[in-house]
């Protein structure tokens, strides 16, 4: 890899970890928490601040993003902020990568609408949903992944659910609902194991904000078979990864 362009994914990587800080933050703690040498920081920020990425805080002499950075993020769509990292996904694991939001209806169904899709005219699945394509969040994986990181998530209305059995691995009670739930938080993703449609294995993961609270969900999807030719764990910390870097543009 070129000196430049390791230069230029040392600016990004600071940019994003400033984007994260809620204050001002000095040249030794970036180093130290980005594991960069002190005159490596120094003088990436010294170029950013050039170009008013970044500024420089008179009276704490420490970095925060600068006007132009700032500007920039206004001009964003949420939903263009998901595009290109949906598409790296699809690209590297070739399967339907969907970005999905909650539905919270007022009959008190908690649904996911899909707002962005990536995938191919050579993946054809039996079930293929389009952007806008409302499904119930108890038999997927963005589902339960809005679920256990949405706030105000009632579980009265989680028990008033009225289960549709779609295959034999749906979960169709409260108790197993509840259960997967906790499970999605304390390990980070979820998984549609064959839980909508037969032959279809769906993994996700939360988009958070600086709160730690869902604003969407994104998945790798495909035929189980193909799926399992895959390395699962490595899709989990892809798609955990990109969840990451999506959150520290929000």
């Amino acid at each position: 890899m070129s000196s430049n362009i390791k230069a230029v994914e040392r600016a990004l990587e600071i940019l994003l970890y400033l984007n994260r800080q809620a204050e001002p933050v000095g040249i030794s703690q970036i180093s130290k928490d980005l594991g960069i040498y002190k005159s490596t920081v120094f003088r990436t920020l010294q170029t950013l601040e050039s170009q008013h990425f970044v500024e420089q805080h008179k009276d704490s002499g420490k970095y925060g993003l600068g006007v132009v950075y700032i500007s920039m993020a206004s001009k964003i769509n949420t939903h263009d902020i998901y595009r290109p990292f949906a598409a790296s996904l699809h690209k590297e694991f070739n399967e339907a990568v969907n970005v999905s939001i909650l539905d919270a209806s007022s009959a008190g169904v908690y649904r996911s609408i899909i707002v962005l899709k990536e995938d191919s005219k050579d993946n054809i699945l039996s079930v293929s949903p389009r952007v806008g394509s409302v499904m119930d969040c108890y038999c997927s994986s963005v589902g339960k992944c809005l679920l256990a990181f949405s706030p105000n998530i009632s579980e009265r209305t989680l028990k008033n659910y009225k289960f549709v059995r779609y295959t034999v691995n749906t979960i169709t009670d409260v108790p197993a609902l509840l259960a997967e739930i906790g499970k999605v938080r304390e390990q980070g993703y979820a998984v549609d194991d064959e839980e909508q449609e037969i032959g279809l294995t769906c993994v996700g993961v939360p988009i958070l904000d600086r709160k730690g609270e869902a604003v969407a969900a994104m998945s790798v999807s495909g035929p189980t078979q193909r799926m399992q030719n895959h390395d699962i764990a490595l899709i989990v910390q892809q798609l955990k990864r990109t969840s990451a870097n999506i959150s520290a543009l929000l």
